[in-house]
């Protein structure tokens, strides 16, 4: 057994995947987000009485109005189902407001006399369901807004046991599953050097590790809070620096906030779902507790 990390270790699987589902999904530990992620355009028209720096702040606050109003249009065509009419509330941060810019391109002055901003924009948002007995219907309803259950088989586990993570979506979609250990270190999991694929089908339980994968994913020290993030979402999903790490596992360089930008780094033209104003993207985070076996020998 060959040691990659002080917490990962790859080893042969022998033994079938474990199917023991742990109902997380109602843990305080579990956290889930929904985003619409556009790309808008603003404009500011050229005059007299604005400097370009004016004309550069217009066509910004023009491009974010933009995005809001694709954003909304786009969520809300998630949320008029059949037999249900979902409502949602924007989530507004301190810095962004509504509209939290992941990237932005300044065209300047075009050749059509107006001033040119792009922005890709996220936009995040909570759902409100109608009913709570209809929650499990609307999550495995392909017409509902893109979620992923991320649970594992335990909430606790002591050194030496294998953790097996499990998910399941209510539509296609393509994802990155990570692993953030007690002091920070982060090891994707998937997609991995031996099983590439991360589109993956909804309505399909998806376990980590599986056979194709060639590792468990052992506990070791150091002991303490660890986390695993999924992120899914409707269009191809950015780059993240990395590093092959072991034999199938892969290693990102940069830290977790950086990480979440760049997998966010979709064209919203790409998407699964054929829609102009956007597409979609989840992230689900379910903690766990590792810690030291009270019947180990000391040496």
């Amino acid at each position: 057994m060959q040691k990659v990390s002080n917490l990962l270790f790859i080893c042969i699987l022998f033994a079938g995947t474990l199917f023991t589902l742990y109902a997380q999904s109602e843990d305080e530990n579990l956290t889930a987000k929904h985003f619409a992620i556009v790309e808008a355009d603003g404009y500011a028209y050229l005059a007299e009485d604005k400097t370009i720096r004016q004309m550069r702040e217009e066509a910004l606050a023009n491009a974010k109005r933009d995005a809001l109003e694709k954003g909304q249009t786009f969520i809300q065509s998630f949320t008029k189902i059949e037999n249900f009419q979902l409502s949602y509330d924007l989530i507004q941060s301190q810095s962004e407001g509504f509209v939290k810019i992941l990237e932005s391109k300044d065209h300047g002055i075009t050749s059509d006399n107006r001033y040119h901003y792009w922005i890709k924009a996220e936009i995040e948002y909570r759902l409100k369901m109608p009913d709570v007995k209809n929650a499990p219907e609307l999550q495995s309803n392909p017409a509902a807004p893109l979620n992923v259950v991320l649970w594992t088989d335990k909430a606790v586990y002591q050194a030496g046991e294998c953790i097996n993570i499990f998910l399941k979506s209510n539509k296609d979609f393509y994802a990155r599953v990570i692993y953030v250990n007690a002091q920070g270190d982060i090891v994707q999991l998937l997609p991995n050097q031996l099983r590439k694929d991360n589109f993956l089908k909804g309505g399909q339980v998806v376990t980590i590790p599986d056979a194709v994968d060639g590792f468990k994913i052992k506990v070791g020290p150091p002991f303490g809070r660890e986390k695993i993030i999924v992120y899914a979402s409707s269009a191809p999903q950015g780059e993240i620096a990395s590093a092959p790490f072991g034999k199938s596992l892969i290693k990102l360089k940069s830290d977790l906030p950086t990480v979440g930008t760049a997998v966010r780094s979709v064209k919203s033209s790409e998407a699964i779902i054929d829609t102009p104003n956007g597409s979609e993207f989840f992230e689900a985070t379910v903690g766990i507790e590792t810690m030291k076996n009270p019947n180990e020998k000391r040496e």
